[in-house]
């Protein structure tokens, strides 16, 4: 599971690949969206990841992941 930081966290989240709004197995990635509602997924439609693997992080899953050392 990829380290994510926001909010002056880093945390273990799940991963979410998803390849033109489809998910996709593996664990390589290009780019990252940050979700906070269900509405943010329309932007994996945009040009900028289009034909991308990119990691969802949803809001509620960095919430319950476990928080890890920023050093």
């Amino acid at each position: 599971m990829p380290a994510f930081t926001m909010f002056g966290k880093t945390k273990i989240v799940p991963f979410n690949i998803m390849i033109n709004g489809y998910k996709a197995d593996g664990e390589d990635y290009e780019e990252t969206l940050w979700v906070d509602r269900d509405e943010d997924m329309y932007a994996l439609l945009s040009p900028k990841y289009r034909d991308k693997r990119v990691l969802v992080v949803r809001l509620q899953d960095w919430m319950r992941s476990k928080e890890v050392s920023n050093g």
